[in-house]
């Protein structure tokens, strides 16, 4: 269960009592169902073309998942049970996805004790004005507007939520009036100050994608390989049978005496030669 600080709603319109001003302890287990309830909190659809399709408990806050479809975009969640819980304020998140085909430039809240009835000063509900760290934001939208219109609202823009895209809204809702029943009426492109609906043009559907299949690549021929040809052996004629020719007959040859008889025949004469000097 959280506790917050309420000191600063001494000075606030509605002066309400510090002791009963805490948030609502809830389940840990998620909830999806049209109507739902967590603690002793039932959240219902009440009017609009919008799902409640879940809910669940954070550290701090009561979280409510909602798919909104149209065409009747003027929605409305009834909430029952915090006077009887003996509690008169509580933290809330608001988690909205656009199903439709526009999208949102602006979001209206507001609370209603009456179906159809904006909330006076002074009726005990309220958005906790004059509590600054509870102001209203947003993830999607950067500007609040709080006072332009006599009546208990906040109104988001500075952003854009395109169709199948969430937006999430996070304020603190006071209630210390004796009827146990009040109304969040929620409304797409609903601008302050008597501005009213704005229109905003669909968003036109995306031009069909056409895929041109890339040519088709040639086919691949693969060539039929050529038969190798094996040529027939060439015929290495016979190798010619050597001609050898008649060995000639030896010449006569004329005789001639050894060297050696020669010399010593030679040798005799001169030997005789000398013999006949010396006589």
């Amino acid at each position: 269960m959280a506790l917050i600080d309420f000191s600063q709603f001494v000075r606030c319109k509605r002066a309400l009592p510090v002791a009963f001003l805490i948030a609502v302890g809830l389940w840990n287990t998620p909830a999806k169902a049209a109507s739902l309830s967590l603690e002793n909190l039932t959240f219902s659809e009440a009017a609009g073309d919008f799902t409640i399709t879940g809910a669940e408990r954070t550290s701090d806050a009561l979280r409510v998942f909602q798919d909104v479809t149209g065409p009747n975009i003027d929605l409305f969640i009834s909430v029952q049970g915090l006077l009887s819980a003996g509690l008169i304020g509580f933290r809330f998140e608001s988690v909205l996805t656009n199903r439709t085909n526009t999208p949102w430039v602006f979001f209206d809240h507001e609370l209603q004790e009456q179906f159809g009835v904006a909330s006076p000063e002074e009726d005990g509900l309220s958005f906790a004005q004059g509590f600054q760290s509870e102001r209203p934001v947003s993830n999607r939208f950067s500007n609040v507007d709080e006072v332009t219109d006599v009546r208990d609202f906040a109104n988001f823009s500075g952003g854009v939520v395109n169709p199948n895209e969430t937006v999430t809204f996070r304020y603190f809702i006071l209630d210390n009036a004796p009827n146990d029943l009040f109304f969040l009426r929620q409304r797409p492109n609903f601008a302050s100050g008597g501005v009213g609906l704005v229109n905003v043009p669909p968003t036109p559907p995306p031009a069909p994608v056409v895929v041109v299949a890339p040519p088709a690549p040639p086919p691949v021929v693969t060539p039929e390989p050529e038969p190798v040809v094996i040529p027939e052996p060439v015929p290495v004629p016979p190798e010619p049978e050597p001609v050898v020719a008649p060995i000639p007959e030896p010449e006569p040859v004329a005789t001639v005496p050894e060297p050696g008889l020669a010399i010593g025949l030679l040798g005799l004469m001169g030997l005789g030669l000398w013999r006949q000097r010396v006589r």
